[in-house]
């Protein structure tokens, strides 16, 4: 269901604790009602929203992206709060319409744009112990998009990582690259091959399809698959991905695991 952007005016403070109060009655009826809701506005660095029950107070924070969200917006966002605060199951129609909104490519580029007024990135440099980003960056940018991709800022991650091993952050046009790649036991090719990946997010960009946001579009895996090693890469992080995941002891995992990003 898709939702404008904007309504033509702001809830007030007594309707937002009213549809607290009323989804409160809804979602945990024989919870004992608090003696006071306070529910404001919060600049989150994202569209998080928070929840809390302290000496009989509620407090709601909802990010001010959510400032002109239309009312069926803000009363999903109650519920979802709520069920968690009284670990209630949440109603499924809640997390559709927060989904959709959240989703929408008006919000989506608003998200991007608070994250680069109020967030940071934390990096490390591109020069590893055994791999230099920088090196494999131009490498691979004169291969494969003939030197005409737009240089993002490049970094090994803080820590190393089990399970993703790679992410384009739009926001701060960034790549990052896990830590756990830049080990003389990784092939080249692999880091590479993650590497090339999120170049092909700052190439292809976002998509949004029926309302809903998609990064890995049929173009972006077409493009993906031009990748020299791409079938032996693809298989190593497999493997890389259901070792480092396994628990101690045990046979390797068959689940596979999202790799990258």
């Amino acid at each position: 269901m898709a939702h404008p952007a904007r309504q033509l005016r702001q809830l007030t403070e007594a309707e937002l604790i009213e549809i607290f109060t009323r989804w409160q009655a809804f979602i945990a009826p024989r919870a004992k009602p608090p003696r006071a809701i306070a529910v404001a506005f919060y600049p989150y660095v994202g569209i998080n929203n928070t929840i809390r029950l302290r000496d009989g107070v509620m407090q709601a924070r909802l990010s001010d992206m959510l400032i002109d969200a239309p009312t069926p917006v803000i009363e999903a966002v109650a519920g979802i709060l709520l069920a968690r605060l009284f670990r209630k199951p949440i109603p499924p129609r809640c997390t559709e319409v927060f989904r959709d909104y959240a989703r929408s490519k008006p919000v989506t580029r608003l998200a991007e744009q608070r994250r680069r007024e109020r967030g940071f990135k934390l990096v490390s440099g591109a020069r590893g112990k055994h791999y230099d980003l920088e090196k494999l960056f131009q490498r691979l940018n004169q291969r494969y998009f003939a030197g005409r991709l737009t240089r993002p800022a490049l970094t090994w991650s803080q820590r190393r990582t089990r399970r993703t091993f790679g992410h384009y952050d739009a926001a701060h046009h960034t790549i990052v690259i896990s830590r756990t790649l830049d080990d003389e036991r990784i092939p080249q090719p692999v880091v590479e091959y993650v590497l090339y990946h999120e170049m092909l997010h700052i190439k292809h960009g976002v998509t949004h399809i029926n309302g809903r946001r998609c990064v890995h579009t049929p173009a972006f895996q077409e493009d993906e698959r031009r990748f020299e090693d791409y079938d032996a890469a693809s298989r190593w992080l497999c493997r890389l991905a259901e070792t480092l995941s396994a628990p101690r002891g045990r046979t390797k995992s068959a689940r596979k695991r999202r790799a990258l990003d």
